[in-house]
């Protein structure tokens, strides 16, 4: 490993070292949630899903399986593409920012920031064996949330 890879790595865990939380864990995955954060599980058939507040902070995350997103969503029978088709269509809805490719976790994702209702927002979307996975991120402030970061940082798909 290069040495600027090295300080790269080590600077992606800097916020997660420095929040103390608890691990939040599914069947599908498990993410950090900081002291004083509140959970709320939204799973469903076919999606486990959890989004953890403080305030007028959120970070959401869940995990579509098929049938979910291949009954509901028939145009978009695989689960990147209902990944890309989630983004692209919350880009048109929302007016978000030109769809990008960002790889996290090993998955590459299609992300985009909007505002709605007032609250800044980046939604993330992508698939990894089958499975779909939905991130979104928002609050005034949240690219640069060291809690949200720390949540991000934390994310294990399993």
């Amino acid at each position: 490993m290069k040495t600027s890879e090295t300080i790269a790595a080590a600077e992606e865990t800097v916020a997660e070292s420095m929040v103390k939380g608890a691990i939040y864990e599914t069947e599908m995955f498990s993410i950090l949630v900081p002291d004083w954060w509140e959970t709320k599980d939204l799973s469903t058939e076919g999606a486990v899903a959890v989004v953890i507040t403080k305030g007028e902070d959120h970070m959401q995350l869940g995990v579509y399986l098929a049938p979910y997103y291949t009954d509901k969503y028939p145009d978009t029978a695989t689960a990147e593409a209902y990944s890309k088709d989630l983004i692209e269509n919350t880009v048109e809805q929302q007016n978000g920012t030109a769809v990008e490719e960002v790889t996290m976790f090993d998955v590459t994702f299609f992300k985009t920031s909007f505002t709605a209702n007032g609250m800044y927002q980046t939604s993330f979307a992508g698939e990894k064996n089958g499975k779909a996975f939905s991130i979104i991120t928002d609050g005034k402030d949240h690219q640069d949330n060291e809690e949200i970061k720390a949540m991000l940082e934390s994310i294990e798909f399993k």
